[in-house]
């Protein structure tokens, strides 16, 4: 996932990585929540183990009758290349490129170096962390199996376990996180449908539904959103090339 600050359209979350094992025991008929929790784990390891693949989601967020939807591409190539673009519904879009330590910020109107003088700067997380909610899953329910991209898929949905999830993010803060903070995470609700190839156990596609509380820091108001997300993930291990943007242009940065 991506994020960066600064001037410009406000780029969203996005994530992108890749790791080195692969798995390609097929998954067999699922039945049980007990099934599908192992094929869960399993499909967890082998997406985040991709050297390479792109990604593509829509997000819409609903909040006091208004709804915002964000449309994101991305790629991946090992070890450290990553790419995103996010665009919103009027067109306007922001693009980060990041090769190991360095980053790049594409928009419309302006480019951001490494070592010029703007502040704009973004950040990809790892996939692992897109799919860590995984790994808190109960209330499994089987659906019809399906293909996404010509891929067979397992077919399920399940509820996250948000106190679980809550006190995980919360033991593995770099610092206490406020209360009011914890609260919230703890009052939201969210469930997870999920496509997993048969096949190699890469998630192909995985749609969350939340509801949650937001603060509004200055009024101390408290309002539900409501967030939808569907990823499509594909072309996993296939040769991917991404590079830095063109040289900086003189002038721009002064």
């Amino acid at each position: 996932m991506a994020s960066s600050k600064g001037n410009g359209t406000n780029l969203r979350k996005w994530v992108i990585t890749g790791g080195v094992l692969f798995l390609t025991v097929a998954v067999g008929a699922c039945g049980s929540g007990s099934d599908l929790q192992e094929v869960t784990r399993k499909a967890v390891v082998g997406t985040t183990a991709a050297q390479s693949y792109r990604e593509t989601g829509t997000t819409s967020r609903t909040s006091g009758g208004d709804t915002v939807t964000l449309y994101a591409e991305g790629e991946y190539a090992a070890p450290d290349r990553y790419r995103v673009k996010v665009r919103n519904e009027t067109g306007s879009w922001d693009e980060c490129i990041q090769i190991g330590d360095q980053s790049y910020v594409l928009t419309p109107n302006e480019a951001d170096w490494p070592g010029g003088e703007r502040r704009e700067s973004c950040v990809v997380l790892p996939i692992a962390e897109e799919l860590a909610v995984l790994h808190h899953l109960v209330d499994f329910e089987v659906l019809p199996d399906q293909q996404i991209g010509g891929v067979d898929c397992v077919h399920y949905r399940a509820n996250v376990d948000v106190e679980a999830w809550t006190a995980k993010w919360e033991a593995g803060a770099e610092y206490p996180p406020p209360p009011q903070v914890v609260n919230l995470m703890k009052g939201q609700s969210m469930g997870v449908e999920l496509w997993v190839g048969k096949d190699d156990y890469f998630v192909r596609q995985m749609k969350t539904e939340a509801r949650l509380l937001e603060y509004d820091l200055v009024t101390g108001q408290e309002s539900w959103v409501t967030q939808n997300t569907t990823t499509r993930f594909y072309d996993f291990n296939e040769p991917i090339a991404i590079e830095p943007p063109a040289p900086e242009p003189s002038g721009v940065g002064d």
